[in-house]
């Protein structure tokens, strides 16, 4: 079985990639921003003190997020189903096939300093519904917005890259990939393969999504995953 998750910065390219999957995540980073500006929000990434990058999600930003990703959801099935591969587009709202619990507290570097954020909407990922997935997967390819139900019955903003890797655990699935603009870069140029030994020597020296990638492909090899590929516009990188 292979988990596809299409980065929101390629969502334009699809032509590029083969999209060949059983389920697909995406996320939506570019069409959030682009509706964003529109309606006159600021735009807020933040850093976590492991520097991850992640968007800061306050109240009057997650309304607009889910109709973007929304909207980047739609896109995609209709994309599929132009290429004669049956989809099926939802969020982890439906059915409730993504709950998560809504981060109290979110630590970010800002400036040099920690900071603790208390307003925003986003979850840590706490279960999958795989049953529900197992079905829908016998009517078409399900196409997964990174939506999560809260414990409150509220929507909630969840990283694309961590819930394609969590869906991937829980499928049991073989291959996990990463459609991204660029593949695993060291002094400008691709990485072709990556022992699973060796992720941990190139962690320091990586950020933002980049880094993010790099950890959930280290999760999901221990947790049973054969291999994580971060497929680019420029190459690819092999995990395993």
């Amino acid at each position: 079985m292979r988990i596809l998750k299409i980065g929101g910065s390629v969502l334009d390219k699809l032509e590029e990639f083969e999209l060949r999957a059983d389920l697909i995540v995406h996320g939506g980073s570019d069409y959030v921003d682009a509706l964003c500006e529109r309606l006159g929000i600021d735009v807020k990434k933040l850093t976590s003190p492991s520097g991850v990058e992640f968007r800061y999600t306050p109240k009057e930003v997650l309304e607009v997020y889910l109709m973007a990703v929304m909207k980047a959801n739609k896109d995609i099935v209709a994309y599929l189903q132009s290429k004669g591969i049956n989809a099926i587009g939802l969020s982890g709202l439906d059915f409730g096939v993504v709950k998560a619990k809504r981060k109290k507290i979110i630590k970010a570097v800002i400036k040099g300093k920690r900071v603790v954020i208390r307003d925003d909407y986003s979850g840590k990922i706490e279960s999958i519904n795989t049953d529900i997935l197992i079905k829908l997967m016998n009517f078409g390819v399900p196409v997964i917005a990174p939506i999560a139900m809260s414990e409150a019955f509220e929507p909630l903003n969840v990283d694309g890259d961590k819930l394609a890797k969590e869906i991937a655990l829980s499928l049991r699935a073989d291959e996990l990939t990463f459609l991204s603009d660029t593949a695993f870069l060291v002094n400008g140029g691709v990485v072709d393969k990556i022992k699973a030994d060796e992720l941990e020597e190139f962690l320091p020296f990586v950020r933002g999504g980049m880094k993010r990638k790099l950890l959930m492909a280290r999760s999901a090899l221990e947790g049973g995953i054969k291999k994580v590929i971060i497929q680019g516009l420029n190459g690819r990188t092999v995990i395993e």
